[in-house]
């Protein structure tokens, strides 16, 4: 099954902290899987840098520029990601897009952080729960 986020019905995170759920692309039609289940932990962060500079942000975007985006999927190694793209870079932030459609950003990376982490926004995303 599955949801975009305004539709979950289940529980995000598991009794280990981790993501319930395949977290995919969510663009209608596209399946491609960004973070597999139990790969990711849920965490707090600055929404604002999920934000694009408007003369980055595509007329047709189907992702809304939204600082209330504060709750992200968050893995510490590029390679935990099952699908991601790297698109542009605004000053020390790296934005994530869709390895398969190139939609984005649906996350970001703050290439000055120590350490690493890399950042997938809950509300960016649909989710694929085991039925």
């Amino acid at each position: 099954m599955i949801v975009s986020y305004e539709n979950i019905e289940k529980p995000l995170v598991n009794s280990s902290g981790k993501n319930s759920a395949d977290v995919l692309c969510p663009k209608e039609g596209c399946k491609c899987v960004v973070l597999g289940k139990e790969t990711a932990t849920l965490v707090e962060r600055d929404g604002s840098k999920l934000v694009l500079p408007e003369s980055t942000l595509p007329a047709n975007s189907l992702l809304q520029n939204n600082i209330d985006d504060t709750h992200f999927w968050h893995v510490g190694n590029m390679m935990d990601f099952d699908n991601v793209g790297f698109s542009i870079t605004v000053g020390t932030t790296k934005y994530l897009s869709c390895a398969d459609c190139d939609l984005g950003p649906i996350g970001y990376h703050d290439t000055t952080c120590d350490p690493k982490e890399y950042l997938i926004s809950i509300k960016r995303a649909k989710y694929r729960f085991d039925d």
